[in-house]
Order: structure tokens, then C-alpha cells, then sequence
């Protein structure tokens, strides 16, 4: 037994040091990782919008970076992680507007909206800012409110929360399950060491969607927004969405998944369907993660179909 004391003494001393000798790298790392952020974050606030057809909004909680175009019943698109309304300018907002008026904005911590909400960025703070948004234009109520990846968690959150304001929802490739592309930022130190190393944490589609992103990641505080999202979303902002949230919405569902999606799996989308009370599941046979840059047309005539079978 003394033996095998000393033994087990000395085993539990060296998982100490190397505890300890981990703990000191991520430290590190998470240094390093901060300063790279800093230099690639040279610009305080953004100056102006995007594009003409952008603008900023001001509302209760923040300065909103969003495009308000077309004419006619209200679809509001909220895009995914690390994206910005440069996703819908890629053509499929100008397609929805040919018979919609569509708004879309950049979540805080995004795009060219205010980064000032600090480590309460996630999709409780997005679906507040879905309401801050319409109530700032004077929006009672949005014919469809349609959410790319996390932003179809947002959509689900403002739907559930706020049923009277919402008539149809959409949802593009979402799920319950963790995008692998998430797993190392999740991890403190490792996060900041990618985060700081990389330019542009999104796909990029065209030279003018890499020109809007590439101007959003250079202001002060995205990448700090960015880690923030993912470790509330992956601990106690993701017990919300074991618990509730999609079988409380009352609106009729649409989910839309490319059969391809190397982010959120199609089959976690359709096990997300028996949660939802009355939803509707169309697979984008060869589509990815961006059904509405892969498809712009058919997501787009999927939904006029869906509000045409849908009177409210």
C-alpha cells in the first residue's frame, strides 16, 4: 500500500504540472491571440454604409448597419455567423424585392453595426435587436422573418417571444448541433490565437462580398464579438433551445437545408422538425450551408409558394 501511495502521489503531482503547464500555453496564446486581433481591427467605428442601397439605423439599443429595399409586404432576413447583410447583396434580396420589401441588418457585433454589447453578444441579444429594428421603422408586423444558420435560431427566439409581430418563418440550414468550424474558437486561448490569425471568419462568395466582409472585420471588436457568441451559444444560451424556443412558435415554419450542408448536417435539420409544431422541411438537392447563394431563385420562389400557401 505505501508503494502505491507514493505512486498514485506522484501520478496526481505530474497531472498537476501538467495542468498547470496547459493552462500557462492557452494563456499565453490568449495574449498573442489579443494583440494579432488588434492589428488587424485598426478601425474604431465605421465612417459609412456599404453600398448606397445601405444605411444606418438608429435604435434603442445600438446604431444598425441594414438595406431596406423594394416595395410591398415585409421580409426581414437575418444572415448567419460572421456573415453581414453582404450575404443577401450577393442577389437574393434583389430577387425577394421584386415582389417584397425586404430588411435585413447586421447583427451587433457584425457587419458595420455597433460592437459596444460586449460579452452579452448572442441570439438573445439579436432577436432583442430584431424587435429594436422594426420598432425603429415603424414595423408592426413582418409578412416573414427568415434566419440563415444561428440567425434561424434568432428568427425562432423573436417568433416564439413575440408572435404578434411575426406572420411566417424561415429557417435556412439550421439545427440543434455544433458547426465544426466553431469547436476551436470555443476553446479560451485557442479562440483568440485563431481568431487573431484570421482575416475573414466566413465563406466568401465574390470579390464584393470579400470587400463588404473585409471592411467589417477590420473594426474594433468583431473578434472579441465573435468568441463571445460562440461560448454563450455552446453553454447557458444553448439550455434555452434544449428546453423550448422552436415548439413554442406559432407561426407556420418553412425549413430549407441544402443536402450538401457541411456546417449544420440536413439530418439534424430534419430532427429539428418534430419540434416544430407546423413546419414544412424542402431539401436543396446539391445546395451547401448557403442555400440562398447556391439557389437564390428556387429558395426564392420556395418562399413566395410557402406565403401564397400560408394566408395570415
Amino acid at each position: 500500500m505505501p508503494a502505491f501511495g507514493y505512486a498514485l502521489g506522484t501520478a496526481m503531482k505530474t497531472l498537476a504540472r501538467i495542468a498547470v503547464a496547459i493552462a500557462a500555453l492557452l494563456a499565453v496564446v490568449f495574449v498573442v491571440g489579443i494583440v494579432l486581433a488588434r492589428r488587424q481591427e485598426p478601425i474604431e467605428r465605421a465612417t459609412a454604409p456599404t453600398d448606397p442601397e445601405a444605411r444606418f439605423l438608429q435604435t434603442r439599443s445600438g446604431r444598425v448597419h441594414m438595406l431596406d429595399v423594394g416595395e410591398g409586404p415585409v421580409i426581414l432576413l437575418v444572415h448567419g455567423t460572421g456573415r453581414s447583410v453582404a450575404d443577401w447583396q450577393e442577389g437574393f434580396a434583389e430577387r425577394l424585392a421584386r415582389s417584397y420589401r425586404v430588411v435585413a441588418f447586421d447583427y451587433y457585433g457584425h457587419g458595420l453595426s455597433d460592437r459596444d454589447h460586449g460579452l452579452g453578444t448572442g441570439f438573445p441579444l439579436w432577436a432583442r435587436q430584431v424587435v429594436d429594428v422594426l420598432d425603429a421603422l415603424e414595423i408592426e408586423r413582418v409578412a416573414l422573418l427568415m434566419g440563415h444558420s444561428i440567425g434561424g435560431t434568432v428568427a425562432a427566439v423573436t417568433a416564439a417571444d413575440n408572435p404578434e409581430r411575426v406572420e411566417r418563418v424561415v429557417l435556412v440550414g439550421n439545427g440543434i448541433a455544433m458547426d465544426p468550424m466553431q469547436w476551436i474558437p470555443f476553446v479560451p486561448g485557442l479562440g483568440e490565437l485563431q481568431m487573431g490569425r484570421t482575416r475573414i471568419f466566413s465563406a466568401i462568395f465574390s470579390p464584393e462580398h470579400e470587400r463588404r466582409l473585409a471592411y467589417a472585420y477590420s473594426i474594433r471588436g468583431t473578434r472579441k464579438g465573435l468568441l463571445a457568441y460562440i461560448r454563450r451559444t455552446y453553454t447557458f444560451d444553448g439550455i434555452r433551445l434544449l428546453t423550448g424556443t422552436y415548439q413554442d412558435i406559432q407561426a407556420p415554419v418553412l425549413q430549407a437545408h441544402g443536402t450538401l450542408d457541411a456546417s449544420i448536417s440536413i439530418e439534424a435539420g430534419r430532427r429539428l422538425s418534430s419540434r416544430i409544431p407546423d413546419t414544412r422541411f424542402v431539401a436543396f438537392e446539391g445546395a451547401s450551408h448557403d442555400v440562398h447563394i447556391d439557389a437564390p431563385d428556387a429558395l426564392a420562389a420556395t418562399i413566395e409558394a410557402f406565403i401564397a400557401e400560408t394566408p395570415r
